[in-house]
């Protein structure tokens, strides 16, 4: 069994994330795996850069196109689809992180997947995430323990998947995927001591759909650190020649914008 599966959803423009997503994963975590659900076909320039990185860094991953392509959602809802990813494509792995294909993930101490493990056993749940306070809504950055998520999944996302009229209906009443979510392991498996513990959703990077310029800057003492560490490992990513050819294939304007940023701490 493989130790754990970055997976996520795509679709639209945002496949132009898949190659770098990719690659910091594989460059940080080489012992770890990833799989792209993708709702189209890859566009060429995408499928150039993954070449590259199956060449140059690791074969460690898997894009499935035209994945859910039946379902008709508009692009508020359509994020709700990788919450119900069925079993088979997971069987393989012990843990599994659902995340955003617009990230860039570095490695920190403890692991990503040493620290979600410790969670799960802080909170007694199979699963890590966090309630979003004063809500009814998990984060969209859920990790599961396959075996025993599924055993108590495997049903509510058969029926979802099985049934689309029941879906279309009640994100229609939700209007989120996050909420979703939180419905589907309310009926299912509950919350455990999740709203009890101490929140644990850390990014594991950096979230290029923020506001890149100034990131790094007037940070609150106590998260200096850990900002440092993001920005020098961040940095090793634009000094590979793998990196600065993806982006030359792939020149998407928020990596662009995080080069420039990075820029202005050259000398640190």
């Amino acid at each position: 069994m493989k130790p754990l599966c970055f997976a996520v959803f795509v679709y639209d423009d945002y496949s132009k994330f898949i190659p770098f997503y990719i690659y910091s994963i594989l460059k940080s975590y080489p012992e770890y795996y990833v799989k792209v659900f993708l709702r189209e076909s890859l566009p060429e320039s995408e499928r150039r850069c993954m070449e590259l990185i199956k060449e140059e860094l690791s074969c460690n991953f898997e894009i499935k196109e035209n994945y859910y392509s039946d379902f008709r959602f508009s692009d508020t809802t359509m994020r709700v689809l990788r919450f119900l990813i069925p079993y088979e494509e997971f069987k393989e792995f012990e843990n599994v992180y659902i995340g955003d294909v617009d990230f860039l993930i570095v490695r920190e101490t403890p692991s990503i997947l040493d620290g979600h493990l410790k969670h799960c056993e802080r909170i007694g749940l199979p699963y890590s995430n966090e309630i979003r306070p004063g809500t009814k809504r998990l984060s969209g950055l859920h990790f599961f323990k396959v075996k025993e998520y599924y055993s108590k999944m495997n049903k509510i996302i058969e029926y979802y998947l099985n049934n689309s009229d029941e879906l279309y209906r009640i994100m229609n009443k939700l209007k989120s995927n996050e909420k979703f979510l939180y419905y589907i392991i309310e009926k299912e498996i509950g919350f455990g001591k999740l709203g009890q513990a101490r929140k644990y959703r850390p990014h594991h990077g950096i979230h290029l759909s923020c506001e890149i310029e100034g990131y790094f800057e007037n940070r609150k003492e106590a998260s200096k650190a850990r900002y440092n560490r993001l920005k020098k490992q961040l940095k090793e990513y634009f000094a590979d020649p793998l990196f600065l050819e993806m982006i030359k294939i792939l020149p998407v304007e928020k990596i662009v914008q995080l080069s420039h940023e990075l820029q202005k701490y050259k000398d640190e």
